[in-house]
C-alpha cells in the first residue's frame, strides 16, 4: 500500500499484472483527474484513449502554473504510454495500466509498439522534404537518376546466378564522410540517412563518437547499397556485459570460487508408475592444489589492478581547489568534507551553459558543475582507498576475500572496477547501433555480410585514425588539462531487437588467423529500460515541470551533466509527477546481448591487465588491413552466399521483388 491507500500492482481476473497510474497532483487537478478516471471506467475500451486526448485539449495552454503544467505532462505521458501498447483499466476508482502483451517475443507486436514514433518522424516537414528530394529524379552526368538507382537490380542478380557469372555481387565497404557519391552525386550521408528510414525502428541521431558505413555492390553500374551499419557509444551500464567481461563484484566472486561443473539429471523410481526424481552432481574441474595456485595468482593480479585503478582515477582529477594532494594520507573527515562540498555545489548547479570555446581547462574544471563532480568522485575514490587499507593483508588472496565478504569492501571493489570501466567504455568500446541489409540483398544473406564487416580491420583502422587525436572533453574538464584517451578499439557489442535473436548474428564465426576468429557471442539476455516513444509534447512538458520545480534547468544536454539526457529527463520528470519510472520505462521485450572481441587479448585489456592490444592484423599496414577485410568478404561469399543460392528458391524470391516496396514514401 502507498500513502494514497491504493495498491501499486494488482492482478486482474485474467492473471495479468496491472501497474497503478496515480500522479501526485494538487487538490484541484487531482479532482479533474478523478473525474477523467471515472469517465474512463464507464467508457468502452476503444474510446478510453480518446477521452484522455479530449482532456488534454482543455488544459494545454497554461505554461507558467506549475500544477497546471504537471497535469498537462501527466496527460501527455498517459497518451504516449497508450501508444506504446499500454491499456487502461479502472478498478475501485483507481487507474491501472497493463501491457497488452508483457514480455512479448512477437516481432510484429514489437514493431507495432515502435510504429507510433516511426510515423511521427514522417510528419516532420523536413523529413518529408528530404524523402521527396531523394525519390525525385535528377540529372547527373547526363542521366536521369533517383534513389532507385541505389537499390539493387534483381534482373542483373538473376542473370549472374543463372549464367554462373562471377562475382554475383562484389561488395566493398565505404565510410560515410562529408563528400558526394561519385556514382550518383548524392551526399554519402543522405544515402545512409535515406536507407536508415526504411528500418522499422525510428531513426534518431546519436551524440558522441559515431562511424557510419555503406556496403556497396561494385558489380552493378551505380554501386547499389547492399546494406548499412553504424557504430555508436557503448552504454555505460549493462549488467550482462559487465559480468561477462569481469567488471562486476559478482564476476570477481565467481572467479574466487573453485571451478566446478554441475550436472542435473532425472531418473525413474521403480514401482511408482513412472514417477521421476531429480539428481544433482557436482564435479570439481581443478584439484585443491590447482585451485590454491590459481587463487593466489588471480588475487595478486586483481588487487594490483584495483589499486592501480584508484590511483589512476585520482591522478586524472584537478585537485588544487579540493585541498588534497595525490598520495596524501586519507582520513574519514576529509572524505566527509568532500561529500558535503559536492552536495552544496549540486544545489547551485542550475542552468549550466555549454562552453562555446575552451580557453582554459583549469577554468572549466573550476566551474560549479565540474567542481561538484570532482568533489563527489574524489570522495568515492578516497573512501575506497581507506576501505582497502582497512582490510589490508600481505596475503593477497586473504585481502581480496576479506574485501569481498564485507559490504563496505564490496562497495570499494566496485568503485575501483567502475573507475577502469568508465575509461574503457568511453574510448575502447563501441556499439553496433545499426546493422542490416537493404532489399533485395537481404535474400542473399546480405545481413550476415554487414554484420561481419562491422567487425572488420577496416572499421578498426577507421576508428583509430578518426579518434587518435580527439580530446576527451569531460576528462579534460575533470583534470583541468587536455586529455587524449587511448583509442584502441577492443570490443564491439550489440543487442537484438527481438528475444528470439537475430538471424544475421547467429553462427557468425569468421577465421582471421589460425588462432583467432571474429565471433558474435551471446552473453545473455536483458530486458532493459528505455524511452521507446515519448513525443516532443511530452518531453517539453516534463522539462517545463522540472524547470518550474528547480528554478532553472538541471538537464541542459551539455558535457558533464551525465549520460543519456533524454532518458534522465523522462525518468526524473516521471518521478516528479509521482509516476513510477521503473514500471513504465521497461522495454517489456527480452533482448539478446552479443559481444565481439576484436583482439586476441581483449578480455585482459578491458580488465586493465595490459595496455596493448594484440590484433590479428597489422593496423599500421593498410595493405594488411585491406587483405584481411577482403578475406572476411570472401569467407561470407563462400560460406553463406553460395550456400544460400543452392538451398532456397532464390530466383523466385528475386523475381517477386519490387523496387517500389523499398521506397520510404511507400512505407509510412
Amino acid at each position: 500500500m502507498t500513502s494514497h491507500g491504493r495498491i501499486d500492482k494488482m492482478v486482474n481476473e485474467a492473471g495479468e499484472i496491472l501497474e497503478c497510474f496515480d500522479p501526485q497532483l494538487d487538490e484541484v487537478h487531482e479532482q479533474y483527474f478523478a473525474t477523467l478516471v471515472q469517465m474512463i471506467g464507464n467508457a468502452f475500451p476503444n474510446y478510453r484513449n480518446q477521452l484522455v486526448q479530449n482532456e488534454l485539449k482543455a488544459f494545454e495552454n497554461n505554461e507558467d502554473n506549475l500544477e497546471a503544467v504537471k497535469y498537462v505532462a501527466t496527460l501527455n505521458v498517459l497518451i504516449d504510454l497508450c501508444q506504446q501498447g499500454w491499456k487502461l483499466e479502472v478498478h475501485e476508482n483507481q487507474l491501472y495500466l497493463k501491457m497488452a502483451a508483457p514480455e512479448t517475443v512477437d516481432k510484429e507486436y514489437i514493431r507495432y509498439r515502435l510504429s507510433s514514433e516511426r510515423k511521427a518522424q514522417f510528419q516532420e516537414p523536413s523529413v518529408q522534404h528530404f524523402v521527396e528530394k531523394m525519390e525525385a529524379e535528377k540529372n547527373f552526368n547526363g542521366a536521369q537518376i533517383s534513389i532507385r538507382n541505389l537499390i539493387g537490380d534483381t534482373q542483373q542478380l538473376i542473370s549472374r546466378i543463372q549464367d554462373n557469372v562471377e562475382p554475383i555481387v562484389h561488395p566493398y565497404i565505404q565510410l560515410v564522410e562529408h563528400k558526394k557519391d561519385e556514382h550518383t552525386g548524392y551526399w554519402l550521408s543522405d544515402i545512409w540517412r535515406y536507407f536508415r528510414y526504411t528500418w522499422s525502428i525510428p531513426y534518431k541521431t546519436m551524440p558522441g563518437r559515431n562511424l557510419f558505413y555503406l556496403v556497396r555492390d561494385a558489380a552493378q553500374e551505380y554501386h547499389p547499397i547492399i546494406g548499412i551499419f553504424a557504430l555508436g557509444n557503448s552504454v555505460l551500464n549493462l549488467t550482462v556485459r559487465d559480468d561477462d567481461i569481469g567488471w562486476t563484484v559478482e564476476a570477481i566472486a565467481k572467479r574466487l570460487k573453485r571451478m566446478e561443473r554441475i550436472d542435473r539429471s532425472s531418473q525413474t523410481v521403480s514401482g511408482t508408475n513412472g514417477k521421476t526424481v531429480g539428481a544433482t552432481t557436482r564435479k570439481f574441474l581443478e584439484t585443491e592444489e590447482e585451485y590454491e595456485k590459481r587463487l593466489q595468482h588471480y588475487s595478486a593480479d586483481t588487487m594490483d589492478i584495483l589499486q592501480r585503478n584508484l590511483l589512476t582515477a585520482i591522478s586524472e582529477l584537478y585537485l588544487d581547489d579540493l585541498d588534497y594532494q595525490l598520495g596524501q594520507p586519507v582520513t574519514a573527515e576529509k572524505i566527509e568534507d568532500l561529500r558535503l562540498l559536492a552536495e552544496k555545489l549540486r544545489k547551485q548547479s542550475i542552468d549550466n551553459k555549454k562552453t562555446a570555446h575552451v580557453t582554459s581547462y583549469i577554468q572549466e574544471a573550476q566551474e560549479i558543475l565540474f567542481k561538484k563532480k570532482r568533489a563527489s568522485e574524489l570522495s568515492r575514490l578516497l573512501d575506497a582507498q581507506l576501505t582497502f587499507e582497512k582490510y589490508h593483508s600481505e596475503n593477497t588472496s586473504v585481502w581480496l576475500t576479506e574485501l569481498m565478504h564485507a559490504e563496505d569492501g564490496r562497495k570499494a571493489v566496485n568503485v575501483a572496477l567502475v573507475a577502469n570501466r568508465k575509461t574503457k567504455i568511453g574510448s575502447n568500446m563501441m556499439e553496433i547501433i545499426v546493422c542490416g541489409a537493404i532489399p533485395p540483398y537481404n535474400e542473399l544473406l546480405g545481413g550476415k555480410l554487414i554484420s561481419i564487416l562491422a567487425c572488420s580491420p577496416t572499421v578498426i583502422r577507421d576508428y583509430t585514425v578518426r579518434y587518435q587525436n580527439q580530446v576527451s572533453e569531460i576528462a579534460s574538464r575533470m583534470k583541468g588539462a587536455k586529455v587524449i584517451r587511448d583509442n584502441q578499439l577492443a570490443f564491439l557489442g550489440t543487442t537484438s531487437l527481438y528475444a528470439v535473436g537475430s538471424s544475421q548474428y547467429n553462427r557468425i564465426k569468421v577465421p582471421i588467423t589460425d588462432d583467432f576468429s571474429i565471433q558474435y557471442r551471446k552473453m545473455g539476455i536483458t530486458e532493459g529500460y528505455g524511452t521507446v516513444y515519448f513525443s516532443k509534447n511530452t518531453t517539453s512538458s516534463l522539462m517545463r515541470v522540472l524547470e518550474l520545480q528547480d528554478g532553472g534547468r538541471r538537464i541542459n544536454n551539455i558535457f558533464g551533466e551525465g549520460t543519456s539526457p533524454r532518458f534522465r529527463l523522462i525518468s526524473r520528470g516521471l518521478s516528479s509527477l509521482g509516476i513510477k519510472a521503473d514500471a513504465f520505462l521497461k522495454h517489456y521485450s527480452p533482448r539478446i546481448v552479443y559481444s565481439i572481441n576484436l583482439a586476441k587479448n581483449t578480455s585482459a585489456f578491458l580488465c586493465g591487465a595490459t595496455n596493448v592490444l594484440e590484433y590479428p592484423f597489422n593496423i599500421k599496414e593498410p595493405l594488411d588491413v585491406s587483405e584481411k577485410t577482403n578475406q572476411m568478404i570472401d569467407y561470407w561469399y563462400t560460406r553463406w552466399l553460395r550456400t544460400r543460392i543452392g538451398t532456397v528458391d532464390i530466383i523466385d524470391r528475386l523475381t517477386s521483388f519490387d523496387v517500389e516496396d523499398v521506397l520510404v514514401s511507400k512505407m509510412r
